[in-house]
């Protein structure tokens, strides 16, 4: 009889930031177990690693949930499992259900804030109190007419919240480049989206690489533990999108201290990505997002030294080893590429940043690991079939609704 688990990492619908997870975890040997809906197969990378212990699947078609599934999933394990959401779906869904998992499962979200943090106006509306830098916005509901007097376009319409919970999905973002696609999308989003928020701000100017990262790992009391910093250097999409390229650096100190006072003032729990972008006309790193949980390229922070993962799980687990994991020093001679994206992509540029950096940094792949051969072999399976689809269907992430570039 298979010896039973204790307190293992669960790892949530694995897409590439819970592959991240679950390499992270591995270092340290932590049991894993990885929870998938079974659709689509591809992109479920989990079931692909060789690393977990076990691979659990539920089946939406049938009428089964995540959460009805993580308490079916309880009766295999012994002690508490640490749950490790990859996806904003899973987090929302890990929020609403907190009562029922509680008793079994370490949540990692903070419960007076619950479904405040996906919303970008409260995350806005933080940063003023805090005195954190943000780009010119405007928060304002459908139907209104923002003041945008001033403003510098292109600008940048976002829905204050996609969460599931919100009615219909959303589109992501909505990039304006001029007055007249500003009015007209105000009258659309009056027709179809009455009675939602939505922040309309400047785009700040610059290539993927003014994007920086400050991720954390906050405890039970919303004190931060350990903080990494990195940045993107190209992404798919290439000026909207997850990281194809990163890599990790230095950050001013006050860059690192104001992601610390948006998380504690507000006593967040779990691991976020804190995601600034310097602004070169006044020489500031304003905030773009929170994210609640492991963002897409978690697993360059590990590898150069900030172990976030495993320092949630140290920290819900009550292990000793906390303390050595916390004093390991961040190397910054680490740079992180997503062959999935860089595929996509498919930009001779980026091919050649890639190469100059491996002239001088130490590559982390998404998806190369250990013996991780049928997960690379998927990663390559499915950027040939999103590419594939791309073509036919184009991508409605991010919306140039009149005619925008």
């Amino acid at each position: 009889m298979a010896t039973r688990l204790q307190n293992p990492a669960i790892v949530l619908n694995c897409q590439t930031a819970g592959i991240g997870v679950v390499h992270a975890l591995n270092q340290a040997g932590v049991d894993i177990v990885t929870v998938e809906h079974n659709w689509p197969p591809l992109v479920r990378f989990g079931r692909y690693s060789r690393f977990p212990k076990l691979h659990y699947s539920y089946w939406p078609s049938r009428g089964e949930s995540l959460i009805d599934s993580l308490l079916k999933l309880s009766e295999r394990f012994d002690g508490k499992g640490v749950l490790f959401p990859s996806t904003d779906d899973d987090l929302e869904a890990l929020i609403d259900a907190r009562d029922r998992l509680s008793d079994r499962f370490h949540v990692p979200a903070a419960e007076h804030i619950g479904l405040r943090i996906f919303q970008k106006n409260w995350q806005y509306e933080l940063a003023e109190r805090t005195g954190v830098p943000t780009p010119r916005h405007q928060r304002f509901l459908a139907g209104e007419t923002p003041d945008t007097r001033g403003f510098r376009f292109p600008l940048i319409l976002k829905p204050s919240s996609r969460q599931m919970t919100s009615a219909n999905r959303i589109f992501r973002l909505r990039l304006l480049e001029n007055e007249d696609e500003l009015e007209r999308s105000l009258e659309d989003i009056a027709c179809n989206y009455a009675g939602r928020t939505f922040q309309v701000a400047e785009n700040i100017p610059g290539e993927p690489d003014q994007l920086y990262t400050v991720g954390s790992y906050s405890n039970r009391d919303g004190r931060v533990l350990r903080s990494y910093t990195g940045r993107k250097i190209t992404q798919y999409p290439y000026y909207y999108g997850m990281a194809s390229v990163a890599e990790s650096v230095p950050l001013p100190s006050h860059v690192v201290e104001n992601a610390r006072a948006l998380l504690e003032v507000e006593k967040f729990h779990g691991i976020s990505q804190v995601e600034f972008k310097y602004d070169v006309r006044d020489g500031l790193y304003k905030l773009l997002e929170i994210n609640g949980r492991s963002w897409h390229w978690i697993k360059l922070a590990a590898f150069s030294g900030i172990n976030l993962p495993l320092i949630q799980y140290y920290d819900l687990t009550d292990d000793p080893r906390l303390a050595d994991v916390l004093a390991v020093p961040q190397v910054d001679s680490r740079f992180y590429v997503n062959e999935y994206h860089v595929r996509l992509n498919r930009m001779p540029s980026e091919r050649a940043v890639i190469r100059e950096l491996s002239s001088r940094k130490t590559q982390i792949s998404a998806a190369d690991d250990d013996g991780e051969w049928r997960l690379s072999l998927a990663f390559r399976t499915a950027a040939v079939v999103k590419s594939l689809r791309r073509k036919v269907y184009g991508d409605y992430s991010i919306e140039h609704p009149f005619g925008g570039g």
